[in-house]
C-alpha cells in the first residue's frame, strides 16, 4: 500500500491530544497542502486562520458555549494545541464544498506527519451568529466571509480506534 493510501486509511477523528506544540515545520506543511487543494472553478477562496495561543482558546470556548448553551459541546477543540477556521466567500456557491476538501486536505497532511485531527462542524452556527461577531473580525473575517467548518491539530495522546464500515454504500451501475 503506497504512503498516500496508508495515511487515508489511518485518519482517525482524535479526541485527546498532548500538550506538545505542533512544530512550526509540520503546521507550514499542513497549511501548504490545504491551500493546494482543488477548488471550484480555481477560485481558491477558502481562507484559513490559526488559534493557537490558550488564552484566546478559552476565551472562545467560553463564548461560545455561553451562547450554544450545550455543556458537553464547550470543549469542542479537546485540547487541541492548535484550531483552524475554515472561512470563504458567503455568495461563491461552492465555498462548503471548497472547504470540505481543503480542510480534508489539511486532516491528510497531518496524519502523514504523525499527527492527528478532528474536523468540527459544531461551532458553525455560533460562528454565524451575532455573538461571534467580536471573533470573526479577530481572524480576519470580513462581512462577504462566511464560516465553514474547524480543524484540530495535535499530537495524539490517546489513539481512536478503528470503526467498521457501513456495507452498501457503493452503487456500480
Amino acid at each position: 500500500m503506497n504512503e498516500t493510501m496508508k495515511a487515508i486509511l489511518e485518519r482517525r477523528s482524535t479526541r485527546h491530544y498532548t500538550a506538545e506544540p505542533v512544530s512550526r515545520e509540520d503546521l507550514e506543511q499542513i497549511l501548504e497542502a490545504g491551500l493546494w487543494a482543488p477548488t471550484a472553478r480555481n477560485e481558491q477562496e477558502i481562507k484559513i486562520a490559526m488559534m493557537s495561543d490558550p488564552a484566546e482558546r478559552k476565551a472562545f470556548r467560553e463564548a461560545f458555549a455561553a451562547k450554544d448553551g450545550r455543556p458537553r459541546f464547550a470543549n469542542f477543540d479537546y485540547g487541541s494545541p492548535v484550531f483552524l477556521f475554515l472561512y470563504g466567500d458567503r455568495d461563491f456557491p461552492y465555498t462548503e464544498m471548497d472547504s470540505g476538501i481543503v480542510v480534508e486536505n489539511m486532516a491528510i497532511a497531518a496524519e502523514s506527519l504523525g499527527l492527528g485531527t478532528v474536523i468540527i462542524g459544531c461551532i458553525r452556527d455560533f460562528m454565524r451568529s451575532e455573538a461571534a461577531q467580536p471573533w470573526r473580525e479577530k481572524i480576519g473575517m470580513t462581512e462577504q466571509d462566511i464560516f465553514t467548518v474547524g480543524l484540530c491539530i495535535g499530537h495524539i495522546e490517546k489513539p481512536t480506534q478503528k470503526q467498521e464500515r457501513k456495507e452498501g454504500r457503493i452503487v456500480l451501475l
